[in-house]
C-alpha cells in the first residue's frame, strides 16, 4: 500500500529525526496550527532555523543519457525505462540491493527526456537499480504511471534527485539548488526529519528587519534571512516578518515557501 503524500499531525511529530527513512521524500506534514512541512534528508549538519536549498545534481547526469532499450508506449511499473549510465555510479534502491534502508541516490526524484522520441515527458521515480560507470540503469516507475509517446535508442534522458534527498543550508557563494525549508530542530548529517515551508517560523537573521516586510535569502550570512531592500525584491522571497531580532540571533517570521 503506498504511503499517504499528506500527514496531518500532532505537534512535534516536526521535529522527528531518524537514521533510517521513514517516508516518500517530499511528503506534506500540517500541524493543527496549520503550519506545513515537507519530508526530507540533511546532507549536511543544519542548525534549527537556519535557511536550506537542494543539493546539486551530478553533472554527467543532467542531461544527454541514452536510452538503453526501446520503451513501447503504455510501458509501466518495475524496469519500465533503462538507461546507460555515465561516468558517476549511482546507489541502488532496496528492492534492488537486497539491502534493508538503503536509498537509491534518484528515489523519489525524476526522469525526463530531453531530447529525441518522447521528448518533454517526464516521470517520477519510484525506485532503481545501482549503475557503475556506463552500466545500465533500471528506472522503476509507480505501479499507475505509464509511458504516453514511446522511447527509441536515440531518446536522451536526465535524472533529477528529490530536492528533498541531500538537503544543504543556503551556501551565500555556492548556490546548489532551489531554497528548500527551515529544519525547527538541529539536524545531523544523513538524517530524516521535516523541513518547515509555511506558517509561523524562527530564522536566522542578517541586518534590520522590519515588521510586516517581506524577508529574502541571504546574500551574506549562509543559512540566514536578509533584509528586503525595497520590500518588492527580485531576490528570493521567504516570506514575511512577524518579531524583529537582532543581526545574527533570530526573528520570528511567516514563511510562505512554495506558495
Amino acid at each position: 500500500m503506498a504511503l499517504p503524500n499528506v500527514v496531518y499531525g500532532h505537534y512535534g511529530l516536526e521535529k522527528e529525526h531518524t537514521s533510517s527513512k521513514k517516508r516518500r521524500f517530499g511528503t506534506k506534514l500540517i500541524l493543527p496550527d496549520g503550519r506545513v512541512y515537507s519530508y526530507g534528508k540533511a546532507g549536511e549538519a543544519i542548525t534549527a532555523g537556519k535557511v536550506t536549498m537542494a543539493a546539486a545534481t551530478s553533472s554527467g547526469h543532467i542531461k544527454d543519457l541514452a536510452i538503453a532499450a526501446a520503451v513501447s508506449a503504455n510501458a509501466s511499473g518495475i524496469g519500465a525505462i533503462t538507461v546507460t549510465n555515465a561516468t558517476t555510479a549511482i546507489s541502488g534502491s532496496e528492492y534492488y540491493t537486497g539491502t534493508r534502508g538503503d536509498v537509491g541516490d534518484y528515489e523519489d526524484g525524476y526522469i525526463f527526456v530531453n531530447d529525441a522520441a518522447g521528448e518533454g515527458q517526464f516521470w517520477p521515480i519510484w525506485r532503481h537499480s545501482a549503475a557503475t560507470s556506463s552500466g545500465t540503469l533500471t528506472i522503476d516507475l509507480h505501479e499507475s504511471d505509464f509511458v504516453a509517446t514511446a522511447l527509441t535508442t536515440s531518446s536522451e534522458v536526465g535524472l533529477a534527485k528529490s530536492p528533498w534527498s541531500a538537503v544543504e543550508a543556503w551556501d551565500v557563494n555556492d548556490i546548489d539548488g532551489p531554497v528548500m525549508g527551515i529544519p525547527n530542530r538541529d539536524m545531523s548529517s544523513g538524517y530524516y526529519g521535516w523541513f518547515q515551508t509555511q506558517g509561523p517560523c524562527a530564522v536566522l537573521t542578517n541586518g534590520t528587519f522590519v515588521v510586516g516586510n517581506q524577508f529574502v535569502t541571504g546574500s551574506t550570512t549562509d543559512g540566514s534571512g536578509d533584509v528586503s531592500a525595497d520590500n518588492n525584491s527580485a531576490e528570493i522571497v521567504l516570506g514575511d516578518v512577524i518579531n524583529v531580532g537582532a543581526t545574527t540571533e533570530y526573528s520570528f517570521v511567516w514563511l510562505r515557501l512554495g506558495m
